[in-house]
């Protein structure tokens, strides 16, 4: 009987898991670069009935009986979302693949798709936390920057034109592994080794100047995926209060 609780409540926090990616998906929709969570599932447990008065058949496996679900992880889509022109010179989108590294206060490297930068007082391309693009250096007084597609970063002062920087993309040897650390960014974690290569060079996409990248959130899916969480939660819950019930009727009968 307490099997049937293990059940329901697994059942129960499952559900509650898919909520909150979905609800954090919804809520970064307009997010440059995000990239959407996703629950898998596995089978929670599958319990032999060979002891339980049920034979197998001649040669085959013995009979299961299947037991609920449990998560298996909450993971990444690392899919590209659409490309919205943004007429803006600091809006940057990778076409293809790739990441930027970025820089925190402390030097610490961390990588994104979120290509919405703007220009702070020293000269730094950032982020909107304020997280410094590497590589790149805008000259004080500088009129017009322009990013080529292979990442050349150029600028217009007084002087004329002059180089502010070159942009390299960075891929890893398990993308999925990549560990978010908020404010749209991820650090290398247990992604293995770190790759790097000029934008445009084979394997890794070019830099598109005054767009931005999107996220690949679907808010059909994710508002579909809600319904359903909704009324897989309320059967859970009916389930664990009828399991309930019945146990308090087992235990009166034994009074």
């Amino acid at each position: 009987m307490l099997k049937v609780f293990d059940r329901g409540a697994a059942g129960l926090e499952s559900q509650m898991l898919r909520l909150d990616a979905a609800a954090n998906n919804l809520a970064n929709l307009n997010t440059p670069g995000y990239k959407k969570s996703r629950v898998n599932f596995l089978e929670l447990l599958s319990q032999e009935m060979e002891n339980s008065g049920v034979r197998p058949a001649r040669g085959g496996a013995a009979p299961v009986a299947r037991h609920s679900v449990g998560v298996a992880e909450v993971d990444r889509v690392f899919e590209q979302g659409n490309i919205v022109k943004t007429n803006k010179p600091l809006d940057l989108t990778i076409l293809g693949e790739g990441y930027f590294k970025v820089l925190l206060d402390g030097g610490a490297e961390r990588y994104t798709r979120d290509g919405n930068f703007s220009l702070d007082h020293e000269g730094n391309l950032v982020t909107s936390a304020g997280y410094c693009l590497e590589g790149v250096k805008v000259p004080a007084g500088a009129d017009r920057v322009t990013v080529s597609p292979k990442g050349t970063v150029k600028c217009v002062t007084a002087d004329g034109v002059q180089d502010a920087g070159q942009i390299n993309l960075y891929q890893f040897e398990t993308e999925k592994r990549l560990q978010p650390e908020g404010e749209n960014v991820f650090s290398a974690g247990a992604a293995g080794e770190i790759f790097s290569g000029t934008p445009g060079s084979r394997g890794y996409g070019s830099i598109g100047q005054q767009s931005l990248e999107m996220s690949n959130v679907n808010l059909m899916q994710d508002i579909i995926n809600t319904i359903e969480i909704q009324h897989l939660t309320g059967y859970f819950s009916r389930f664990l209060r009828s399991s309930d019930e019945m146990w308090g009727m087992a235990n009166n009968m034994r009074k």
